[in-house]
């Protein structure tokens, strides 16, 4: 990403990206438990959604520290919500991880596999540690981002990516991405934020905004006239 949050360029993870996120789960623990977040500790009353495999090492340390001590995060409930089932998350399986992360060593063994460290059928296969599968083996529900791609990952073996049964042990829930406004044309909080020069329009007055659009449109970007419809694409393109 351009901001080099995960590695130094696509594809690529940092050196000690294990390590980092780990440790940010460990963070965000600390902060649940201990830290008045908006004026009020949280506690061990709450519900934690843990974004892909970035924070999915959440769910297992929950359940490590609760079986450990059954005291402890007592009311707390886990979700992993995956966006793409793709990104999991695999690093090869070092020896002394179980105390790095603080968790017995069958935490670590649990989720141990034989895959490649980069999806793809014809990689090498290596020991790993699959981090998402931390979040779908221990966390108490598994969400992503629509039914459809829900009802993917738990049966077609190519979306789910190696994972579909754990998928399908997380009773894996799809909930639909959606936006908190109205997105309409005719609002005008809508076209200004989309930058529209047309101003608000409706479909009675569809086909003169829509052309406007289409005329800047081309000015922009040094196209030339056409009588023909200007097709649009709304969607994600990712290499994968």
């Amino acid at each position: 990403t351009g901001s080099k949050l995960y590695g130094p360029e696509w594809g690529k993870d940092f050196a000690d990206n294990q390590a980092r996120f780990a440790y940010f789960c460990k963070a965000a623990m600390v902060a649940i438990s201990e830290l008045p977040l908006g004026g009020a500790i949280y506690g061990d009353s709450c519900t934690v959604v843990c974004n892909d495999w970035h924070s999915a090492l959440l769910p297992m340390f929950v359940h490590a520290e609760k079986s450990a001590n059954p005291g402890k995060w007592v009311n707390t409930k886990t979700a992993l919500l995956c966006h793409n089932a793709v990104f999991q998350g695999r690093f090869e399986r070092e020896e002394g991880l179980a105390q790095v992360f603080g968790v017995p060593q069958r935490y670590i063994d649990s989720i141990t596999y034989k895959m490649p460290l980069r999806v793809g059928k014809y990689n090498e296969k290596v020991n790993c540690i699959n981090t998402m599968a931390a979040g779908l083996r221990y966390a108490d529900r598994a969400l992503t981002v629509s039914p459809s791609y829900a009802v993917e990952c738990t049966t077609d073996p190519e979306k789910g990516v190696e994972l579909c049964d754990l998928f399908t042990r997380g009773k894996c829930t799809g909930i639909l991405n959606g936006v908190k406004e109205g997105v309409s044309p005719a609002e005008q909080n809508f076209v200004t934020k989309a930058q529209m020069t047309c101003g608000t329009f409706t479909a009675a007055t569809a086909d003169a905004a829509k052309a406007e659009l289409k005329a800047a449109y081309r000015a922009q970007n040094n196209l030339p006239d056409s009588k023909g419809p200007l097709m649009c694409f709304i969607g994600r393109l990712d290499a994968q």
